[in-house]
């Protein structure tokens, strides 16, 4: 009788602990299914505004320096987060030549670096669904001397890795090539091809994301449907559909739709021109405050849509210098009046600002890839070395530095040993 008893315990004890694991893995695949707010306070908002300030009036200059018909792909959150890294190293005439072209004026370096502190940390948790992963690094060159307080204000604001490199090493670039890679999943490859001898300093941004659609293509009912290139002139692409409620809405010579991925913090805004209005219409007139009339437009609540929408997978590169200094960073790249003395005392200026960027669009959600880098050189140069051809004969001595003796002396007027 004991022993059945004793069954019938372990028989109940065994079933409530897996019913109470039943019940802590169903709580813990419990994932919220709206956004969830990242509280910001009254100046990081004015920071975020400026910022989306910035990317609309750098998109204009990138879109108008491609030729017609290239895909274009920026990151401004990776460009903006890179450059905002090199003021902490401005001073004077250039910090405020930067801050302004990235339309931070009026913001204080602590109210801008408090945060981008708050978007790195908070950015990449929010939505399980999602990840987002930011990363940023400063590489300095063995040789090249950094004040330690422009290294510290990095990590504690950016959460910056700080590395060296050696800029006679020809691996370097393999190096620096490889941090980048890593941090973007694969994404971003071979984004440096050489480092100049005269280079002394990086910074480096990268940003990773991959999103599920909330509501997800069913690839069966992806087909060949005609995309047109120009009016005249049709190409049959790959078009996933889906009939769904999304938020919509139709201002002035555009459509816009609303695709969330996971829970809702991150999502893909489509804004389709109007048949007969060009792209390049709708870009010329896009800035921050038009972009917030289009946000206000989709929040309304969503509608049902029958929604085509083409596969794509590219990549894009491109060097920003002319379009940082159309928007008023010329300071900067100017070894004549940049001022990084907060980064070193040797003078320098910034040589060059690249962007790459990766982005596929599919049926289960959209993977994309940012990295900007932005390089330093010296403002005044190493002499060059001296040349020295020994190629006719010549005289050698061999001796013994401290007691001045000579061991060996000869003269070379053959080096073959003839």
């Amino acid at each position: 009788m004991k022993n059945k008893f004793l069954s019938l315990a372990i028989v109940v004890v065994a079933g409530t602990m897996a019913l109470m694991a039943s019940c802590e893995d169903q709580t813990a695949k419990i994932l919220p299914t709206d956004p969830v707010e990242i509280e910001l306070t009254l100046k990081q908002k004015e920071v975020v505004a400026l910022t989306n300030r910035f990317a609309f009036d750098l998109f204009k200059p990138v879109v108008a320096g491609e030729g017609s018909g290239t895909n274009i792909m920026i990151s401004p959150f990776s460009i903006t987060s890179a450059l905002s890294m090199t003021l902490n190293g401005a001073a004077g005439e250039t910090f405020n030549a930067v801050r302004s072209a990235l339309r931070y004026d009026g913001q204080s370096l602590e109210e801008i670096n408090d945060t981008w502190r708050k978007l790195v940390t908070e950015m990449v948790p929010v939505d399980e669904r999602v990840v987002m992963e930011i990363a940023n690094s400063v590489w300095a060159e063995n040789n090249f001397p950094v004040k330690k307080d422009f290294i510290d204000a990095l990590k504690e604001w950016y959460l910056a890795e700080a590395r060296n490199f050696d800029i006679t090493d020809p691996g370097s670039v393999d190096i620096i090539n490889g941090w980048i890679e890593e941090k973007t999943h694969d994404r971003i490859q071979n984004m440096l091809s050489s480092l100049d001898r005269d280079l002394v300093m990086l910074l480096i941004n990268a940003v990773y994301f991959n999103g599920k659609w909330k509501h997800q293509f069913d690839v069966k009912n992806t087909t060949e449907r005609p995309f047109f290139v120009t009016p005249g002139n049709p190409v049959n692409v790959p078009v996933m559909f889906q009939k769904q409620k999304f938020s919509m809405s139709r201002p002035e010579k555009v459509t816009l739709v609303e695709l969330p991925y996971g829970q809702g913090n991150y999502s893909m805004v489509v804004a389709l021109p109007d048949e007969g209005i060009a792209l390049s219409e709708i870009v010329t007139g896009l800035d921050a405050g038009k972009w917030e009339e289009w946000m206000e437009s989709l929040s309304y609540g969503p509608t049902e849509v029958e929604l085509y929408m083409p596969k794509f997978r590219y990549e894009y590169k491109r060097k920003l210098n002319d379009d940082l200094i159309s928007l008023g960073m010329g300071r900067a790249f100017d070894p004549g009046t940049a001022d990084f003395s907060r980064i070193s005392d040797e003078e320098i200026f910034i040589s060059f600002v690249l962007h790459q960027t990766f982005i596929e669009n599919k049926e289960e959600g959209t993977e994309a890839a940012a990295a900007t880098v932005a390089g330093f050189t010296r403002t005044s140069l190493p002499p060059e070395p001296e040349v020295i051809d020994i190629n006719r004969p010549f005289l050698y001595f061999i001796r013994e530095t401290t007691t001045g003796t000579i061991v060996f002396m000869g003269l070379v007027a053959d080096p073959t040993g003839v």
